[in-house]
């Protein structure tokens, strides 16, 4: 069963879509202090973990920091359209989560604007029916300390539950320092009758001192514990609340999901200190609702119509630095004035309808569509800027709209009770963010870009047998309007634009074999193409046809699970991490040529109630890079992933 697809209890065999789920017992047993542990279980997915919190993502995509998912608690968005945070896990206490879903390519009729690529849904847990609680202590050998702490449970209809995730990271890199507090308050109502309602608190604060600079290629190989700009940093508070009230009545339910959120960014980004050095102030407020109602018509067939809103006040404060350096160490800054100073109030409008007809007893048709509008009221609080030959453009005070339409159709074909083969057919795009409307750089015609818009094809074949099941997808997607940075290679100096079109297609499989009662083997891999089908960013440079940066050539992952009775429910795991090579520049001249890694884990209950576990990450002590990049400026430059390190703790049940 998958809640995404459509806000609600679905099997996956109904669903034309490839959707990867980690479970309450995977989330469990993997201890996870960073989303990247965990989600390359899931075929084609990849996330690299830069340090602290820090992450970069990759579904059917380059590994990149663009807005193409969408991410949801709890099937709420995360952060509005047009407000894109590219590390939107940074603030998501996912060591305490029961569920993970992740729908890879373009979301349903359900999701709107940034579900181009994939979404990113977690499932935080209920209030228990009896009084419980747990703590748990991990840390490791390289300054890693975390406390996680849950209490909760039911009183008549009432249920209660708190979850709290303390981290401090010390970091294994120089002045890489990172902490965070992130905390879940959950209140359901209950009284067994038509009526349900869950309301959901999460309150956030992340700490970043430094996520560590890319490093020369050299420093890379021989040095990769210096930071060469310990000055950067990133400071991320937010608040975020929503009620989701159910009310069932026959035939019918209807779902109204209220939300309010409130976050602020304050950040000195490392990879701008070359060619823009500057440091940001961000905030904003939104209010916001998820309207829907569904109604079976009968055994076969069933609509669903819904109306989602969202209303977003924001702000940002840039402010431009000189940088100081000592070699080739950024070592302090002093303000130079401020450079940015806009608000921005942004209208989310989103109508839409999703059908799902049982044809016969083996074939299922889904289609939907959406409608969603865009409103922007932007105010520049300063000069207008608008020069090709300006560092800093700034457009002048203006309103701008978006509308697409974005249809979706599909079918699940049942040709065994154990085998089910899909194919869908979805649309989706992407408004751009504020950020790159309103705070272009050199751009000179931001305030120009269009929607990104995406088309994607899949047929898939999933299959579940005695002891082995299996997911296999075949996808092509092709989006139109990419927006896309051209960095010049010899200044650096990035430039935004709509910039043609790009095709991404692959096949992923996933596959688990029960071996025996305790030992199981599960596989993930996944080939990929990502590359440009037109693109002529300036005169002269015609890059069609060329690999797109960062788009690793496979992914892939396996693990082999024992699970002994002395260890009374716990497991031995030893798990292999791939990740192929792929060109560094989008000249395709350069190439990083990926890693593998082997990493061990194990737990065991000494106790009732009482855990104890322990993970190896990176055995063999492989230097790997998890980002990098190429540009005639600067050359090579990577950034090195964690050496090996040692992982404990325990936890005590009650």
């Amino acid at each position: 069963m998958v809640v995404t697809a459509t806000r609600e209890g679905t099997p996956l065999f109904d669903l034309p879509e490839s959707i990867g789920v980690l479970d309450a017992q995977e989330l469990a047993e993997a201890h996870v202090t960073h989303p990247s542990e965990i989600m390359g279980r899931i075929p084609g997915v990849y996330q690299g973990w830069l340090s602290g919190d820090h992450h970069v993502t990759a579904i059917r995509q380059p590994i990149n920091f663009n807005p193409l998912y969408l991410y949801l608690e709890n099937g709420v968005p995360k952060q509005a359209p047009g407000f894109f945070e590219t590390n939107a896990m940074f603030d998501m206490n996912v060591s305490q989560i029961e569920r993970m879903e992740i729908t890879k390519g373009p979301g349903t009729a359900l999701y709107g604007s940034d579900a181009v690529a994939g979404v990113i849904n977690i499932v935080t847990p209920s209030p228990p029916k009896d009084f419980e609680g747990s703590i748990q202590l991990q840390g490791s050998t390289r300054g890693y300390k975390q406390a996680l702490v849950s209490l909760g449970g039911t009183v008549g209809v009432h249920g209660i539950r708190a979850d709290i995730n303390l981290m401090q990271d010390s970091g294994w890199r120089d002045a890489t320092e990172a902490d965070h507090q992130l905390g879940t308050l959950t209140w359901t109502i209950d009284n067994g009758g038509p009526l349900t309602v869950r309301n959901v608190l999460v309150l956030a604060r992340v700490n970043q001192d430094s996520p560590g600079s890319n490093l020369s290629f050299a420093d890379y190989r021989n040095n990769p514990r210096i930071n060469l700009s310990p000055i950067d940093f990133r400071l991320v508070e937010s608040v975020r609340f929503y009620s989701l009230i159910d009310y069932a009545a026959g035939d019918s339910l209807l779902s109204v999901d209220p939300y309010v959120r409130w976050g602020r960014t304050k950040l000195l980004p490392f990879f701008q200190l070359s060619f823009d050095p500057a440091y940001f102030d961000e905030s904003a407020t939104s209010l916001g609702a998820l309207i829907k109602f569904r109604h079976d018509f009968s055994d076969s067939f069933r609509l669903i119509a819904g109306f989602d809103i969202d209303h977003t006040s924001g702000g940002r404060v840039d402010t431009r630095i000189v940088p100081v350096k000592n070699g080739k160490f950024y070592v302090s800054f002093s303000d130079a004035g401020t450079i940015y100073d806009f608000n921005v109030k942004a209208l989310t409008l989103s109508p839409y309808l999703h059908g799902e007809w049982q044809i016969t007893p083996r074939l299922r048709l889904t289609a939907g569509l959406r409608y969603d509008y865009t409103h922007y009221d932007y105010t520049n609080n300063l000069s207008t800027v608008v020069d090709p030959t300006a560092a800093h453009n700034r457009p002048p005070s203006q309103t701008l709209h978006f509308g697409n339409f974005t249809p979706k159709a599909g079918f699940t074909y049942d040709i065994t009770d154990r085998l089910n083969a899909f194919f869908s057919y979805r649309q989706a795009f992407r408004v751009p963010t504020t950020a790159q409307l309103f705070r272009p750089g050199t751009s000179s015609s931001s305030t120009d870009l269009k929607p990104v818009k995406a088309e994607s094809f899949e047929v898939g074949l999933r299959g579940r047998w005695q002891r082995v099941s299996f997911d296999l997808s075949l996808y092509t997607m092709e989006i139109k309007n990419d927006i896309l940075v051209f960095t010049d290679n010899a200044t650096g100096v990035r430039d935004i634009q709509n910039a043609g079109d790009t095709r991404h297609k692959g096949v992923e499989l996933g596959v688990t074999v029960d071996v025996t009662p305790t030992l199981s083997l599960s596989a993930s891999y996944a080939r990929t193409d990502n590359h440009f089908i037109d693109w002529t960013p300036v005169s002269g440079v015609d890059l069609s046809g060329n690999k797109i940066n960062r788009s690793p050539k496979d992914v892939g992952s396996a693990r082999l699970d024992w699970r002994p009775g002395f260890l009374n429910g716990g497991r031995f795991e030893v798990s292999w991490e791939h990740l192929g090579s792929y060109y560094l520049d989008d000249d395709n001249t350069h190439t990083y040529g990926g890693h593998d890694l082997l990493h061990l884990s194990a737990n065991m209950f000494v106790a009732k109630g009482v855990e104890v576990f322990v993970r190896l990450h990176n055995v063999l002590n492989q230097r790997y890079a998890t980002n990098g990049r190429y540009t005639a400026f600067n050359g090579v430059e990577l950034k090195p992933g964690l050496p090996r390190t040692l992982f404990g703790g325990v936890g005590v049940s009650f």
